[in-house]
């Protein structure tokens, strides 16, 4: 190779490592979602919302448990008293709330029940609307990418690069 071609490789090369280095230093910030999640008024609503309802769901199955224990300890202490037919008939009735109580476990508060479901329903504007915000902080500062700092994504960062602040500000003049 000549002293041209060389002195040219030589350049490319920097130019391409100049350019990789200005594109691998993009704007990073990240939130504390937990945070945000804690002091952002709409989001405390909504999990008032999901407590209220899952103590709903909870005092209905305590009534359906007791109705079932109530039953059982009714059998037991007249177990002696019941003709063979009234004993079967309540143990039958017995077994029917107990599979009320299984189904209602399942239907209502079971991983793809009614609560779950409800739940869902009612985070999902909320998510929504964080990550609008979230967006839009980022495109109007100029991000690259927002990590959150809860997700294990980010196992250090300095504190001035922490935007939670910002992302509570613009939620809240959603509002």
């Amino acid at each position: 190779m000549n002293k041209i071609s060389i002195i040219s490789l030589v350049a490319v090369l920097f130019l391409i490592a100049g350019a990789t280095a200005v594109s691998a230093q993009g704007k990073v910030r990240y939130i504390d979602s937990q945070r945000v999640l804690e002091e952002y008024p709409a989001a405390q609503e909504v999990q008032k919302k999901i407590r209220d309802l899952e103590n709903a769901y909870k005092q209905e199955y305590s009534k359906l448990e007791q109705e079932a224990q109530q039953l059982y300890d009714e059998i037991q202490n007249q177990s002696l008293l019941l003709s063979p037919e009234k004993k079967a008939e309540k143990e039958g009735m017995l077994q029917q709330k107990m599979g009320d109580l299984q189904r209602y476990q399942v239907e209502k508060l079971g991983p793809q029940g009614e609560f779950f479901k409800k739940s869902q329903d009612l985070q999902k504007p909320l998510y929504e609307n964080i990550n609008q915000v979230i967006k839009k902080v980022a495109e109007d500062e100029g991000y690259d990418y927002i990590l959150d700092s809860v997700g294990g994504v980010v196992l250090f960062a300095k504190p001035m690069f922490d935007i939670t602040n910002v992302i509570l500000e613009e939620l809240n003049k959603s509002q």
